[in-house]
């Protein structure tokens, strides 16, 4: 059965909680750099990226793209990888019936509970 995170929050030891907000943390984390990855794919259409506003770099087809997200894949990776880490801690801390854990577990680690 899965259960509420309202409703576990409740109970949650404060390493159950600790381990919830790094999820969160790296999530937030993720989304930045795929968002970060998209707007370089996206520069290919007008042919320059532009990271912070000022500066200008040929982005004119794929291969412009993935040279100028090797930083963010790479850090990408490194947040999936904690993912991993985290999702599996969770598991360990009886953490399983949360449907949160049960996404992300599937997603990260590629199998279902």
């Amino acid at each position: 059965m899965v259960t509420a995170i309202e409703d576990f929050i409740k109970t949650a030891t404060d390493e159950q909680k600790d381990l919830l907000f790094k999820v969160g943390e790296a999530a937030k984390q993720e989304k930045k750099y795929v968002d970060e990855i998209n707007r370089i794919y996206g520069s290919i259409k007008s042919g320059v990226h532009s990271p912070d506003g000022f500066s200008i770099t040929l982005c004119e087809d794929e291969d412009d793209a993935v040279v100028i997200s090797m930083g963010p894949r790479r850090e990408l990776k490194r947040v999936k990888e904690q993912m991993r880490t985290y999702m599996k801690e969770a598991v360990e801390l009886g953490m399983e019936h949360l449907g949160i854990i049960q996404r992300h577990y599937e997603h990260y680690i590629g199998e279902s509970l």
